[in-house]
């Protein structure tokens, strides 16, 4: 895309992908829904980014969540009052958050189990 210079991360959704460039702004291209590429206005600062499915996430210098793209299966929906987050994944229609304190959450569709994560995993330290 237009002026995509200085990638530290780039991340491969199903038909869109993100780049993170070293100033915190966020690229993205592809995808045959404008959703999938529309990086939210405010979205500064960004740490982390990870494309999964149809949707993506963004992690900021300050352990904010941000989400956009589908969201039928309530995948881009950041659960209130998440917060010390060091890292995301955005899966096929779900999304998990590892918290510093090694603690994983995860929210959207749950068909196969995949946001049931299991209790006694101990502290994780990536997702």
């Amino acid at each position: 895309p237009d002026g995509l210079a200085n990638v530290k991360a780039i991340s491969a959704g199903d038909t869109h992908s993100l780049a993170l460039q070293e100033n915190g702004t966020i690229k993205a291209w592809g995808g045959f829904d404008e959703r999938r590429t529309a990086v939210p206005r405010g979205l500064v600062d960004a740490m982390a980014i990870s494309a999964g499915g149809g949707h993506s996430l963004a992690l900021t210098q300050n352990g904010q969540v941000f989400a956009w793209g589908d969201g039928e299966e309530g995948q881009i929906e950041v659960p209130e009052g998440l917060g010390d987050v060091v890292m995301v994944a955005a899966g096929g229609c779900h999304s998990l958050a590892l918290k510093s304190d090694g603690t994983v959450k995860a929210w959207g569709n749950n068909i196969f189990g995949q946001t049931s994560v299991p209790s006694g995993l101990g502290r994780i330290k990536a997702i």
